[in-house]
């Protein structure tokens, strides 16, 4: 009886399917992922009990405790606030201007950046704060 030597093949894995797979998921991961949309910093609003959800369209300004103001996580002066809404009140008439307010700035530096909002041409303007119960 003659015997017959076969070579074997070292195992291999195949990587298409798992490159599907890979796809598949960072498709879904993707398209079902919500970013939450921050002004920049942190900041310790001050607590109110009359306070709404925040409208969809609108522009987000944050006042740090040293009076500095942020817009899509930068600093910016108020000649730059003044142009960031001119330019979406021209694309977007009724978009909303929030600005955050750190409960331990100066109502000077709340003021002013309201100021320009109003000189922009912002009518839709308000104050976020931290909405608690009854306290």
């Amino acid at each position: 009886m003659f015997y017959v030597e076969t070579k074997r093949k070292a195992p291999q894995i195949q990587i298409a399917p798992l490159i599907d797979c890979i796809f598949l998921l960072l498709i879904f991961f993707m398209s079902t992922t919500v970013f939450p949309e921050t002004a920049g910093i942190e900041v310790e609003k001050p607590k109110a009990v009359t306070g709404k959800a925040l409208p969809k369209d609108r522009m987000l300004f944050a006042v740090s405790k040293t009076g500095d103001c942020y817009y899509d996580g930068r600093q910016r002066s108020l000649d730059e606030i003044s142009e960031i809404i001119k330019a979406e009140l021209a694309a977007k008439p009724a978009c909303a201007v929030i600005v955050q307010p750190d409960r331990n700035s100066l109502t000077d530096h709340l003021i002013r950046i309201l100021d320009t909002a109003r000189k922009a041409g912002a009518r839709n303007i308000s104050i976020a704060t931290k909405v608690v119960e009854n306290e």
